[in-house]
């Protein structure tokens, strides 16, 4: 364990104590807006996710996680990406970041980065959505609906899960 994860750990817990949200789960037939994050190195399997969500909903918004600053690879305008290095020196994410991590609209977030992404995970703490979706942290209630994965499985079948549950929860 790297000791930056310590201190981001720590951050994590933290916020989410100061942060404690009840759960309001919400259907993609409630949701307007959705926001899916994601590692950038596996954009070709949740760009064949977000064409089938596409079908449920228009308004679709892309956030993408990069561990290393390239420009060849930051080529779509309509996404926000999140370099690790524009992380402060402790891997917790900047106030600029946050700000525009949370001036993407959502009222749900699809969490799709692998286990233990903490960057991501503090900024989805902050953000104003209505319900949350992803994998199974280190923080009990980190999201409103956990599905686990495992670090080799599938993003698409990964995904399936999740598009099953969002079509099948009556938020009202």
């Amino acid at each position: 364990m790297k000791l930056s994860n310590f201190f981001i750990k720590r951050k994590i817990q933290d916020l989410a104590k100061e942060t404690a949200r009840t759960a309001r789960f919400c259907s993609l037939s409630d949701a307007d807006d959705v926001l899916v994050v994601f590692n950038l190195n596996d954009q070709n399997e949740v760009l064949t996710c977000v064409e089938k969500l596409r079908e449920f909903t228009a308004n679709i918004h892309l956030c993408a996680y990069f561990a290393k600053k390239t420009k060849e690879e930051a080529v779509n305008t309509s996404w926000l990406y999140i370099f690790e290095e524009e992380l402060d020196s402790k891997g917790v994410p900047t106030d600029s970041m946050i700000e525009r991590f949370n001036m993407l609209p959502a009222d749900i977030v699809l969490d799709l980065t692998r286990k233990n992404n903490y960057a991501i995970q503090y900024l989805l703490l902050k953000h104003p959505s209505l319900f949350k979706v992803g994998n199974k942290s280190f923080l009990r209630d980190m999201y409103d609906l956990t599905i686990p994965m495992t670090d080799d499985e599938d993003i698409n079948v990964y995904f399936g899960h999740i598009l099953y549950y969002l079509l099948t929860i009556r938020s009202k």
